[in-house]
């Protein structure tokens, strides 16, 4: 909540963003099943709003690994709605970061 209000200060980026990488990644097996696609969920709609709180230049030095972790999650993780959010995370980071960020939309 306070990414997409634009609360959290940009110099605590570089400390929070590889933690929601790590979480965008989070699987943890429980017997027969996994849980964790909650945590993945949360997220990626952490990304969706860091998308849209901050400048081009303030997630510039983060937007490739942010990408990697999002393309990756959108073709491989098991659950359809954490695959959906990734994708739709990456688009708007695309369409709001600008092509300064990611060349050719990638």
């Amino acid at each position: 909540e306070l990414a997409r209000r634009g609360l959290l200060l940009p110099p605590r980026l570089g400390q929070v963003v590889p933690i929601v990488i790590q979480a965008i990644g989070y699987d943890v097996r429980r017997g027969q099943h996994s849980v964790g696609a909650h945590v993945r969920d949360a997220a990626c709609y952490t990304c969706w709003a860091f998308a849209r709180a901050y400048a081009p230049s303030v997630l510039k030095p983060h937007v490739r690994d942010l990408s990697v972790a999002l393309v990756l999650a959108s073709l491989f993780d098991r659950e359809v709605n954490c695959r959906r959010a990734a994708s739709a995370a990456f688009q708007e980071s695309v369409g709001r970061q600008g092509a300064d960020n990611f060349k050719h939309g990638i």
